[in-house]
């Protein structure tokens, strides 16, 4: 008990941003997919200092394939910018062109997400169902960002993660969906989070929030705007070559 209130004290004194920096991170670990393993093992050996590596693995990776694929919707040159950061060694460059990138996938899942919601040939319990789970997909793709995106714009990034908090409880699940369900908040125990409102929620205690498509949907248009915003300042900065000013060696 002293160490929950201890561990309360401490989320309370760090602010919004503070409680809302720990609400999400580390708590939920997605399952990865061939994307996720390639953009992690690209990561780990650029961390490493095996630059060499990275740059193969990159080049012949699934990664690198899919960035092609969405080449015409991708910041200019962010393959080229990210193999160049690569091969520099620059470790900033290479890590915020990289979240860049998960950022946009993380967006394309969050309009995949809208589109089921909009679907007319399947029920309203076919729709909420489904924009779960492509939800759940976009959180994959978020939550290997979140580090960098937090050091690019920590406002952007708490307001992304309450925003997904709040698709997924109008969307028909609990306050915290199975997704993050040990990251409930004991400190503040509320079942009744209006849009956008920074609060935690104890798994235990809550209940259900009953279906809001237009909430939902409000939820998904946030995100939507919030992304698009990060990939352009991303987008700008390490053009710039400004990376290194918020994401310093590690």
């Amino acid at each position: 008990m002293r160490a929950l209130v201890l561990l309360c004290g401490i989320a309370l004194a760090a602010g919004p941003v503070g409680f809302a920096l720990a609400h999400h991170v580390g708590v939920f670990t997605p399952k990865d997919t061939d994307l996720t393993a390639n953009f992690k093992q690209i990561k780990a050996s650029a961390q490493a200092g095996r630059f060499d590596v990275a740059v193969k693995l990159f080049d012949d990776g699934i990664l690198h394939d899919t960035m092609e694929k969405y080449e015409k919707s991708l910041p200019p040159g962010l393959e080229d910018g990210l193999r160049a950061s690569l091969k520099a060694k620059d470790l900033p460059g290479a890590e915020l062109r990289l979240s860049i990138f998960l950022a946009f996938l993380t967006k394309e899942r969050v309009g995949d997400a809208v589109a089921r919601l909009r679907d007319p040939g399947m029920s309203a319990g076919q729709r909420w169902e489904q924009a779960r789970k492509v939800l759940n997909a976009a959180w994959r793709y978020y939550n290997l960002a979140d580090f960098v995106i937090s050091k690019q714009n920590a406002k952007a990034a708490v307001a992304l993660r309450m925003a997904f908090e709040d698709a997924q409880t109008y969307l028909g699940g609990m306050i915290v969906d199975p997704m993050w369900a040990a990251g409930s908040n004991p400190c503040n125990p509320r079942p009744d989070r209006k849009l956008g409102e920074p609060v935690g929620v104890s798994g235990v205690n809550s209940k259900p929030v009953a279906p809001d498509e237009e909430k939902a949907l409000a939820a998904l248009a946030l995100m939507e705007r919030t992304l698009a915003e990060i990939i352009r300042e991303g987008a700008l900065v390490a053009r710039k070559g400004g990376a290194k000013e918020f994401l310093p060696r590690r």
